[in-house]
């Protein structure tokens, strides 16, 4: 028998909202093809009589969606005209999901996400809480990210939905209950946060920015690198910070495997405990192939200068 979490759609609701903002609450059955749509207060989305009736909907197969970002009272749609404030910085992964996290906490230009929804297997919706943005800001780093990370390019409209975390994916043949992993929640992000969008990083560039270690072999850069970065522990996430040190290794320095697998041997000698030949190998193969970190992106110029700069919203939807 199907269970609904009945406190994690509250606490994502006031975690991810003011409390004076108003959502779209956006309903969809697979099964029919119908939809229904709600736009209310977040005090009406979370009253017990509304949660009520969306556990009735989600436990008779209807899927249940909300909107990633605050719309203006009154409204009966989410248009793109609708958004009346921007809470989230959004990324859906609809593959390779544990990928995609390990290739973002590998990139010091991007804060850690405020929570990950995990709306199915190997599947997630990313968040950043946000601040100061608008609709052409949030969209423009959204595209920029979705691209550099291999995301979903059909979900960075400001229009865009998430699954509610504590109902049920109905959407494949095996419901799926969507829960939600919260790191940090109170911080927001502003736009001089992110990197800016790559047409504005050009502009700021200029060639008597660009540092004289450029002209160092990549290998000896990335040996260096190496040299600071701590070692891999069991049971203190060492899997995925040793995908980390690889995705820098083979995708960020863009070295081939037999030169990241010679610099990496004396790191992973202090690693606790070290890891076999083979399963170092391995993963430096996975980190070339799942991760998302641009290849070559740490040996360009870095950017010394800063400045500020509607459909159906769900795109594929998991």
């Amino acid at each position: 028998m199907l269970v609904v979490d009945r406190i994690a759609p509250l606490r994502f609701l006031r975690s991810a909202y003011h409390p004076d903002d108003w959502i779209a609450v956006f309903l969809k059955s697979y099964v029919t093809g119908e939809t229904a749509q709600r736009v209310g207060p977040i005090s009406l989305i979370t009253d017990a009589r509304f949660q009520s009736w969306l556990r009735w909907r989600n436990l008779s197969r209807w899927n249940v969606y909300v909107s990633v970002n605050a719309v203006a009272p009154g409204q009966r749609s989410r248009t793109r005209n609708a958004v009346t404030a921007v809470r989230h910085v959004f990324l859906e992964a609809d593959h390779d999901g544990p990928e995609v996290l390990a290739a973002l906490a590998s990139r010091s230009d991007v804060p850690p996400p405020s929570y990950v929804l995990h709306s199915s297997p190997e599947r997630v919706h990313i968040f950043w809480r946000a601040l100061g943005f608008s609709t052409d800001s949030v969209e423009a780093v959204q595209r920029m990210l979705a691209n550099e990370l291999g995301t979903d390019l059909a979900a960075t409209p400001c229009t865009q939905t998430t699954r509610l975390p504590g109902f049920f994916n109905h959407k494949r043949r095996v419901p799926h209950l969507i829960t939600i992993e919260y790191r940090d929640s109170v911080i927001r992000y502003t736009p001089t946060d992110f990197p800016a969008p790559r047409r504005a990083r050009r502009r700021e560039q200029s060639p008597r920015h660009v540092s004289a270690d450029l002209n160092r072999q990549p290998i000896d850069r990335a040996r260096d690198y190496l040299v600071a970065v701590p070692p891999a522990i069991a049971g203190q996430h060492g899997d995925l910070h040793t995908f980390k040190v690889c995705c820098r290794l083979v995708r960020g320095f863009d070295l081939g495997d037999d030169d990241a697998m010679a610099i990496l041997k004396d790191w992973n000698a202090g690693c606790k405990p070290p890891w076999s030949e083979r399963d170092l190998r391995d993963k430096v193969r996975r980190a070339r192939r799942y991760g998302r970190e641009p290849v070559g992106g740490l040996l360009l110029p870095r950017r010394v200068e800063t400045s500020s700069f509607d459909g159906d919203g769900h795109g594929r939807d998991q």
